[in-house]
């Protein structure tokens, strides 16, 4: 056997018997680090096996329901929506992912959804006069504290700099005014197709809002509850609870303009526009469904500023979504051979709707801040 270079064998045959007894100690403590007590592991292997069985959603059943039926459903469809048909969850081998002896718990199961795609299933439990009875049952969320990188100090500051850059070059001629002012001129040769885009976009929200205020008051309840647990996994609650107005705005122009108008809006029109205008159209009616069910309190002040908000917001919404109108349109005058220049076009509403959701995200965070 060979010697471990710089560690005497008497020495090395010492360390390697301390391992040996410190592993023969300790492991039967290790393995019960995790063990579930007996009434957790009743009330989450039951949640587990009816999540599993729990039928897909029926969309002609739920059309047969009432507005009452359909809201009493909505938070348990959006916090454990059923599992997939291919999904098998091994029981015998939980683990306890929280503190013994507290009135909450949380279990987890590797799990396996067909045909090699590996998860983990966690219940979360909480305990009522002595017995446990499941709150949410489904997979485990990935990557921990979703957005946890707002609350960085560093990236708050550069994004602070940078908004107060933008505003000082907008101020001042340049590469950057220019950009903006060639998408102005691509509005102005396309104004019919925004300003239809714009009145249908408006016409749609106002009818959202209408829906929702003529719903039942039972559904307030329950969509109070789905746009907190929205909020809370794009990790809106963590920064709005933090105080901090710049972590606030910075989670909101993300969320706004990368993931709403850049990812999917902008992403989904360069597929020949339509799709922009199909996922723009069915997203922007649910929100306002809920907006006009929850109404604004406040008087008519908090009225006004929810109006200047929507204004920003919906406004470059609906323009980054005339991009794709503007592409389709000139694949159709000028062919496959005027590509690049449709995806020009599509391209330059992106400034524009960046400096409203910008303007949109800062006034957002400082209206919550009062």
């Amino acid at each position: 056997m060979l010697r471990p270079m710089g560690l005497p064998l008497p020495r090395f045959r010492l360390l390697t018997t301390f391992v040996a007894v410190f592993l023969v100690v300790q492991l039967p403590s290790l393995a019960h680090a995790n063990e579930v007590p007996a009434d957790i592991a009743t009330a989450a292997d039951a949640a587990v096996e009816e999540w599993l069985n729990r039928p897909a959603v029926d969309l002609e059943v739920l059309a047969s329901q009432t507005p009452e039926e359909i809201c009493a459903q909505l938070p348990n469809l959006v916090a454990s929506p059923p599992a997939p048909d291919s999904t098998t969850v091994v029981l015998e081998d939980r683990a306890l992912r929280s503190e013994a002896g507290l009135d909450s718990a949380t279990v987890t199961y590797p799990a396996k959804i067909d045909p090699d795609r590996l998860a983990v299933v966690e219940v979360t439990l909480e305990r009522v006069n002595g017995d446990w009875s499941a709150t949410r049952v489904g997979f485990a969320s990935e990557g921990g504290d979703p957005r946890a990188w707002t609350g960085n100090r560093t990236i708050q500051t550069v994004f602070a700099v940078l908004s107060l850059l933008l505003v000082g070059l907008l101020a001042r001629p340049g590469p950057v005014r220019r950009v903006y002012a060639m998408g102005w001129d691509e509005f102005k040769r396309h104004r019919r197709l925004i300003i239809g885009t714009m009145l249908g976009g408006w016409a749609l929200v106002a009818f959202g809002l209408s829906v929702g205020r003529d719903l039942p008051d039972a559904c307030d309840e329950a969509i109070l509850s789905v746009l907190e647990q929205t909020l809370t996994g794009i990790g809106a609650v963590a920064a709005l609870e933090s105080g901090n107005t710049v972590r606030a705005a910075l989670l909101i122009f993300y969320q706004n303009y990368v993931v709403v108008s850049v990812t999917l809006l902008f992403g989904s029109s360069l597929l020949l526009g339509i799709p922009a205008y199909l996922i723009a159209g069915t997203s922007f009616f649910v929100q306002t469904v809920a907006f006009g069910a929850l109404g604004v309190g406040g008087g008519p002040l908090a009225l006004a500023a929810v109006a200047v908000l929507f204004v920003l917001e919906f406004t470059a919404y609906f323009l980054v979504v005339s991009g794709g109108g503007m592409l389709l349109v000139t694949l159709v005058r000028g062919g496959f051979a005027g590509l690049p220049l449709a995806y020009r076009r599509a391209v330059l509403t992106l400034p524009w709707a960046g400096l409203l959701l910008l303007v949109g995200a800062w006034y957002e965070a400082l209206i919550l801040a009062i």
